[in-house]
């Protein structure tokens, strides 16, 4: 008697775990369709949402930026314009011509500086090539020096500025204040004496001036690295070089 009451709990209990095990299993199945349903519809609203954000952005403003202190620099960019009143002309009365003409957040060249589209010597064309004519050009239309009037202060800076381009760019050749003697005549290279009677008598200021811009015989030219102005200095240096010989 006993054994068939136990036997029929047994069984009971079977059955119920059974009908368990399936509403576990049933609702594992529910959940698991619905999930990847969820899933399927969260990966399509996240594409959707990127390719709206992409689509639908402002592509002149920038996005969200880190470290952008080097990308708004309170500099100036080279040869971009400004309204900035501009007081180059404190540093060079000759105005490289795009800073005057654009107003380029340039510097002025250093002084001396030979820079591109500076001003130089322009020979007309019916000018012959020949340094005869071209001497004799010279003569004609280069007739005054800027900085042969000059006094006081002025003529004192002139001299010095004259005195070191002269050692940098004429002291090699000519020798000390133009006296001959310099190291290139070991080499058989002659280059005149400068501080005497005949050159100051043979050449006018102006033709010195063509010789030092374009060179004569084995002197090259130097208007690639000697400055306009400063060539007309150098010249007046020679002048006072020349004094009382």
């Amino acid at each position: 008697m006993i054994d068939k009451v136990l036997n029929k709990a047994i069984d009971a209990n079977v059955k119920q775990l059974d009908k368990a095990k399936e509403f576990v299993e049933d609702a594992e199945r529910r959940f698991s369709a619905r999930a990847w349903i969820g899933f399927g519809v969260l990966g399509a609203s996240l594409v959707c949402a990127f390719v709206a954000a992409f689509l639908l952005r402002d592509f002149g403003k920038r996005n969200f930026e880190w470290f952008p202190d080097m990308g708004y620099s309170e500099a100036w960019e080279s040869q971009t314009t400004h309204d900035y009143a501009n007081d180059y002309d404190k540093y060079t009365e000759d105005l490289p011509p795009y800073i005057e003409a654009w107003g380029t957040a340039e510097m002025a060249p250093p002084p001396g500086t030979v820079y591109r589209g500076q001003k130089s010597l322009d020979i007309p064309e019916d000018v012959g090539s020949g340094l005869p004519e071209r001497l004799a050009w010279a003569r004609t239309n280069l007739t005054v020096n800027p900085y042969a009037t000059v006094s006081g202060d002025d003529l004192d800076k002139t001299l010095a500025r004259g005195r070191n381009l002269f050692q940098f760019n004429c002291q090699g050749c000519h020798g000390v204040d133009g006296v001959g003697n310099a190291p290139v005549t070991k080499f058989g290279i002659g280059a005149p004496t400068l501080a005497n009677a005949t050159v100051r008598d043979k050449y006018t200021d102006g033709e010195l001036f063509y010789i030092i811009t374009n060179g004569i015989n084995t002197m090259p030219a130097h208007m690639a690295h000697v400055d306009y102005d400063d060539r007309w200095i150098v010249v007046r240096y020679l002048r006072e070089l020349q004094k009382n010989k």
